[in-house]
């Protein structure tokens, strides 16, 4: 199997290269674009609702003298949703420009979402939904890896956005919308250490990215590995006894961390065919773990043999596909498929007084869905929408485990499902309809889940989106949904692992237990409700601040969880998951999953989002030339491939490397003139749309503002922009052309309640006051995130900080009651950046380091952990602050190269 892997992934980067120097299709009809036009004798028709993205218009433009004539005719345009806009007219929470998404300083779609968790994180919890261009895909692996240079927009939009896509609103939407051309080779190499030592996590990627004409070639390598943490190499302290050995210690042969390798490759091929959009992708990926848990202990209690060992390896493939077409000018329709299989071998030796064990398991998953999504007809206050889905699902889960135990099992499931929901208007302000209320829509949902082994589930909900005033929206809405346990909660293998230490309650304690963990067939499916109200204020049209706040409540009926911690009430609700021995010791464990009768949630999160745009040195250096004040900053620059200086453009020459005086544009290359799209007009301030980056064009540099002469072979840059950032020029792209920006996030989440009921007619645990379900105390009942930035001229600082309030559990009997406080836990992480590419200075005198940067984080910065107490102050073996967090403050820095 090991050779079959290499032998693929080997052969995959040849086969998609050779994929990539094909040529580029022949464009389809794009979406309509802004247009410059004479001005009409009647004045344009209103517009549609738009999206919170600017939308450009057009001013008159200054001509050359010799076209004086043509500067008194106006040019008029009419309004349109930026492309890639969501269906729908409920406007974006936020809208990440090209300088936004640079200020994050990270190198993938994959690495910016993470950074944008805070935003995107539902009232529900759930993860957001992801779209490209407005449109589904087939997974995220699809666009997971893309180079975070190649994205011209980022739309964040709250749940109710989902229903158009056919989802639940319970996950916000994401939208990242690309550039219409960009081609690059990214490498990076980056190594990871906690600076307590003891581990070490290199890592390598290599991407590849071409974007033209609609069509996107993407094929992405990475390897990673991390060396073993022992709990020598910490802080830890040793129980007095290991299973009866007197002060044996075990620390050197016990990881806190195991030795971890993967390797994958993930490669995306997208394309027109004819009128519909088309998109392939495979991933396949190996991983390897080996974690050490004590030597084995013979009759004399003496150690014999090397350490126990549990080696994981698994393989996991997919294969996905996606089409996205038009049944009319109004409704589109999608296409999904996906194939998933996952290969999981576990070997765990468990000593001489029983046999290893050894699981096996293989899962196969199918999936197949349809949408459609239009408006049915049209209301005086606008169109009634709906979004209806269907799907098919197939999957196979097959799990054997020997050893102490021998066992078995084989999880199928077929499923048909279907959703319909619809949006209705009731009143715009746009349209004069009830005006005095605003904007006002409810909408409705309605699903249906057949499953061979649980039958038919459902699902429905409703909700109102109200926008009485341009800078406040109000979202409410309430969700009910049946859902089944996973396959792999069913029947996964059981796996047995020795020498576990665990805290246990009933006699206040850390103790060597064996815990035994896999699925459990005897799962009942779960029935959630959520009821949300959110709230959004953009107090300034012309600033970008948002504040964000929401309310959400869950009542989840038989929830599905890991088990708990030991505590006495726990035990009490499921004694047979105990084994004592005939002193009341803890011997043996059962984590497998459980059902609980009733969990519910109540909690107010709110925000607030701030940015601000920066003007760069360069910036102010163009100004100045532009203005006759300064002399060319690109005079004299050269870059790798450009066959010639940077500046060669209308009434510059190759001798002088200068451009002509300010002002003196040449004419703009026809619409269309490459096969792409023509090139959108300036905005409302006379600047053009934000240009792409460096790489964003197969042509040589174009030259820089205020040199728009006709572009050299190859076209102008992605989008219609020419000059700095744009092309093959220097810098990346975004409105401001390089410009930085300051933002800050600052997140509060208030939990209100937090309740588990056991078992029905059992004890209800309160997780904000004493109880807990987890290994890491209750539930905190104020958490705050804050995130901080600032870049400009290539150097970029990013600051986010984490905490929590502390809680406390009593999980004894009321004969021997056992309280654990666990302190409250703030985290801080710092990353430094350098773009160097963006250094002019530094660009003249080194070419080489275009595309270039540098990155240096710190997470953890003080080294931060939480301390665990019991009553009489002592902290439990097994709840040390290095058991809680094994690698504390670490280190990475990473070099980063893209060649275009």
């Amino acid at each position: 199997m090991r050779v079959a892997v290499v032998m693929m992934m080997a052969v995959s980067w040849p086969a998609l290269a050779v994929a990539q120097q094909a040529p580029a299709p022949a464009a389809v009809a794009p979406e309509a674009q802004p247009q410059t036009a004479p001005a009409p004798t009647e004045p344009p028709a209103a517009t549609a609702p738009q999206s919170t993205a600017p939308v450009s218009t057009t001013n008159a433009q200054t001509a050359p003298a010799a076209d004086a004539e043509e500067e008194e005719s106006d040019i008029v345009v009419t309004g349109r949703r930026p492309p890639g806009s969501v269906v729908g007219d409920i406007p974006a929470e936020q809208v990440l420009s090209p300088a936004d998404v640079r200020s994050y300083g990270v190198s993938s779609v994959s690495d910016l979402l993470t950074e944008l968790a805070p935003q995107t994180r539902s009232g529900a919890g759930g993860s957001p939904v992801v779209l490209l261009d407005g449109k589904r895909i087939s997974g995220f692996q699809e666009i997971r890896d893309i180079p975070t240079e190649a994205i011209l927009r980022v739309d964040i939009l709250p749940e109710e956005v989902a229903l158009k896509y056919g989802y639940t609103a319970d996950q916000k939407v994401v939208n990242f919308v690309l550039r219409r051309r960009f081609r690059s080779t990214t490498v990076e190499l980056a190594d990871t250490a906690p600076t307590e030592g003891g581990r070490n996590s290199p890592q390598g990627d290599l991407d590849l990215l071409t974007i033209r004409n609609g069509s996107r070639l993407n094929i992405h390598s990475r390897y990673q590995q991390s060396s073993a943490l022992t709990e020598a190499e910490r802080d830890i302290s040793p129980q007095r006894t290991e299973g009866g050995a007197a002060g044996y210690d075990q620390r050197p042969y016990r990881t806190l961390q195991p030795f971890s390798r993967s390797f994958g490759t993930n490669a995306t091929y997208a394309r027109p065919l004819g009128d519909v959009s088309a998109s392939i992708n495979g991933e396949l990926t190996a991983t390897q773990s080996v974690g050490r848990f004590g030597r084995p202990l013979d009759a004399n209690n003496q150690p014999v043999g090397d350490a126990l060992t549990q080696r994981n390896d698994g393989i996991t493939a997919h294969l996905g596909t996606s089409l996205n077409g038009r049944l009319s000018p109004r409704w589109l329709w999608t296409v999904t498929g996906a194939y998933d299989r996952a290969e999981s071998h576990t070997d765990t030796q468990t000593g001489v007084a029983m046999p290893d064990n050894r699981a096996r398991s293989t899962s196969n998953t199918g999936d197949l869905e349809a949408l459609v999504n239009g408006p049915l007809f049209t209301l005086p206050a606008g169109d009634v929408s709906t979004a209806i889905r269907v799907g098919a699902q197939t999957s196979d889960f097959s799990s054997r485990s020997f050893g102490e135990r021998i066992s078995s099992g084989d999880v199928s499931r077929d499923a048909a499902n279907g959703r319909v929901n619809i949006d209705v208007p009731i009143a715009s302000k746009s349209r004069a309809v009830l005006g005095w209320l605003g904007n006002l829509s409810v909408n409705g949902n309605a699903a249906i889940n057949q499953l061979s082994d649980f039958g038919t589930l459902t699902a429905y909900g409703y909700g109102i989106n109200w926008g009485p005033i341009n800078a406040l929206r109000v979202i409410g809405s309430i969700n009910q949904q049946d859902v089944a346990p996973t396959a792999t909660q069913l029947g996964n293998p059981l796996v047995s692992m020795p020498n576990a230490r665990v805290f246990d309650y009933v006699r206040g304690e850390t103790v060597t237990v064996t815990t035994l963990s896999g699925g459990n067939p005897d799962l009942r499916s779960s029935s959630r409700r959520v009821t949300r109200l959110g709230l959004t204020l953009k107090p300034w049209s012309d600033k970008d601040l948002t504040l964000i706040a929401n309310y959400t409540k869950q009542d989840t009926r038989n929830p599905i969880q890991s088990f708990p911690s030991p505590t006495a009430a726990i035990e009490a609700a499921f004694p047979d998951r105990f084994t004592r021995d005939a002193d009341r010791n803890l011997t043996r464990l059962d984590a497998r999953p459980i059902n609980f009768a009733r969990a519910e949630s109540e909690q107010i999160r709110w925000g607030i989002n701030f940015s601000k745009p920066l003007k760069s040195k360069v910036q102010r250096e163009l100004e100045a030339f532009r203005a006759g004040n300064g002399p060319n900053p690109f005079a004299g620059m050269r870059f790798p491939g450009a066959g010639g200086r940077f500046s060669r453009g209308a009434g510059g020459t190759a001798a002088d490397g200068g451009p002509p005086p300010p002002g003196a544009e040449g004419a703009p290359p026809p619409p269309g003139a490459d096969g792409a799209p023509p090139p959108p007009p300036r905005g409302a301030d006379g600047e053009r749309p934000p240009p792409p980056p460096p790489g964003a064009d197969n042509g040589p540099p174009s030259p820089p503002p205020g040199a728009d002469g006709p572009p050299p072979p190859g076209g102008g840059g992605g989008g219609g922009g020419r000059g700095f950032g744009g092309g093959r020029g220097f810098g990346g792209g975004g409105r401001g052309q390089g410009g930085g920006r300051v933002q800050f996030a600052l997140y509060h989440t208030w939990h209100l309640a937090e309740r588990v009921t056991i078992a029905n007619g059992g004890p209800l645990l309160d997780l904000l006051n004493g109880d807990a379900t987890g290994a890491n105390g209750g539930q905190p009942r104020h958490e705050f995130e804050a995130q901080a930035g600032y870049s400009n001229n290539g150097i970029g600082v990013r600051l986010s900080a984490d905490y929590a309030t502390g809680t406390r559990v009593n999980g004894g009997t009321s004969a021997n009651p056992q309280t654990l406080r666990f302190s409250g836990l703030g985290t801080a992480n710092l990353r430094l950046f350098a773009d160097l590419g963006q250094r002019l200075n530094l660009v003249k005198a080194h070419p080489w380091v275009r595309g270039a940067r540098v990155t240096l984080s710190v997470d953890n910065i003080f080294n931060a952990r939480q301390t665990v107490r019991d009553a009489a102050g002592v902290t439990p073996i097994s709840y040390q602050p290095d058991y809680l967090d094994p690698l504390g403050r670490t280190v990475r820095l990473s070099l980063r190269k893209l060649f275009f």
